[in-house]
């Protein structure tokens, strides 16, 4: 094996401890990543591995894409048999191997989805040519999606959280999918054990139109002879957000301003098409081209650059950040923990406390809270938290019993995510409303954040 390829498939190993191997097939030296699982047939462990890349003369290593796999039809038809044989347990297995420069990179990932690998390996200090195939992996590993974090409230729409008891029979999961999804300011429902049977976040211009929304939600077929309660209240984003669905776009695309003769000019905060054509393509995929948005769009060159500066600049600020969310997750269910607010007094002399819990969290692939939102009614704070193991819901009740004073904690259970999508990622709590809000009142001292934009 020459020198430079050596060198490169030892930092290989170093990364991915002795789970690789290197062939030397059809003139390349292949690197494979090898692994074992039971075979029940056999009784015993059966090796298998996966299709890595190649690494060059020059000691690159060029990650696998499906179109330039080896040409060795045996090695074809191994990867392609490994790729529908993925099982649970070899997924645990894999998981296990994650190691510190692999959460590095979904932190980085996370706070900024278009950081180019020269600004990550400046950023977070790992060999560039280890970054390109490390990403590759934790994006099948966990089926990454790039999306965009977008602001709401500065794009003119206000946030709501209903919350729907049935006193009599539960409408069927299939009805009430149905009902909630034709709607396209629904951005997530669930169905949970527990206080209530429906939860679900809606975006919506103002009260009136999320009342239309609701009536059209309760007369849809299957659920409007179902009688239940039905509380609604604002809700603030206060930690992570609620991804939006590609059906939200349909709404604001009725909001785009279009020129009219002798008529106004578009106002500051209004939506032009180009403005439209980013929101809903980084949505979709964060890490497309502006380029190509101007060619889908039939836009002139630097339309979609341009946009996407106006909307992520501090004069408008609703595009918050390109980020992802990882959509497979080894996590047993999400848990719902709505805290009650009966004593202001108490619940505001503990609030730094509250604070530094929600920033102070345990080294894992995601964050302890994947959502964090204030409500009016009732008044307090609702938690969304994936639950790994039995007993984490438990753990985090008595945490936040132990820390906050002046409330009364509920806890349900998210049997089914019928609409929309949680967003997972490893957000770094140093952007977060709670660290600013400690240091202001000079609660912490003031840490060295990371320019993910740099």
């Amino acid at each position: 094996m020459p020198k430079e390829i050596r060198t490169t498939f030892e930092a290989l190993k170093k990364a991915y401890g002795s789970y690789i191997e290197v062939k030397h097939l059809n003139k390349r030296f292949c690197v494979f990543e090898a692994t074992s699982v039971w075979d029940p047939d056999l009784q015993k462990p059966r090796k298998i591995t996966n299709y890595l890349g190649w690494i060059d003369e020059n000691g690159l290593m060029v990650p696998a894409h499906h179109k330039e796999i080896i040409k060795n039809k045996k090695e074809v038809n191994t990867y392609r048999r490994i790729e529908k044989e993925q099982s649970k347990e070899e997924e645990i297995q894999r998981i296990e191997r994650i190691d510190e420069n692999d959460k590095k990179i979904l932190l980085a990932l996370s706070m900024n989805a278009r950081m180019s690998y020269n600004k990550m390996q400046r950023i977070l200090k790992i060999p560039i040519r280890n970054i390109e195939y490390r990403i590759k992996r934790l994006e099948r590993l966990f089926d990454i999606r790039y999306t965009e974090e977008v602001d709401m409230t500065n794009l003119g729409f206000a946030k709501y959280i209903i919350f729907v008891k049935f006193t009599e029979k539960i409408p069927s999961a299939e009805a009430l999918k149905t009902a909630l999804e034709k709607e396209p300011r629904v951005q997530l429902a669930m169905l949970t054990k527990g206080e209530y049977d429906l939860i679900f976040y809606c975006v919506a211009e103002t009260d009136s139109v999320l009342s239309n929304s609701l009536y059209n939600i309760r007369g849809s077929e299957g659920i409007s002879n179902a009688k239940a309660f039905w509380y609604v209240s604002p809700m603030e984003d206060d930690y992570n957000f609620i991804p939006l669905r590609d059906s939200f776009f349909d709404v604001l695309k009725e909001k785009v301003w279009h020129r009219k003769k002798n008529g106004p000019k578009p106002a500051r905060n209004d939506i032009m098409q180009r403005d439209y054509a980013v929101l809903k393509e980084l949505n979709n995929n964060s890490r497309i081209s502006f380029a190509e948005i101007d060619r889908i769009y039939n836009m002139p060159r630097g339309s979609a650059k341009n946009a996407y500066e106006r909307l992520s600049g501090d004069e408008t600020n609703i595009l918050v950040r390109p980020t992802i969310t990882m959509r497979k997750l080894n996590f047993k269910y999400n848990g719902v923990i709505i805290s009650d607010i009966i004593d202001m007094a108490a619940f505001i002399k503990t609030r730094d406390l509250h604070h530094k819990y929600v920033i102070a969290e345990p080294d894992a692939m995601t964050n302890r809270f994947t959502y964090m939102g204030d409500i009016e009614n009732p008044d307090g704070v609702m938690y969304l938290a994936p639950i790994f193991k039995d007993g984490d819901l438990e753990t985090i009740m008595k945490d936040l019993a132990n820390t906050v004073e002046g409330i009364e904690l509920h806890s349900l259970m998210v049997s089914n995510v019928i609409v929309g999508n949680l967003c997972y990622r490893r957000f770094d709590n140093l952007y977060s409303s709670q660290y600013l809000s400690l240091v202001k009142r000079k609660s912490i001292e003031s840490k060295e954040r990371i320019n993910y934009k740099a």
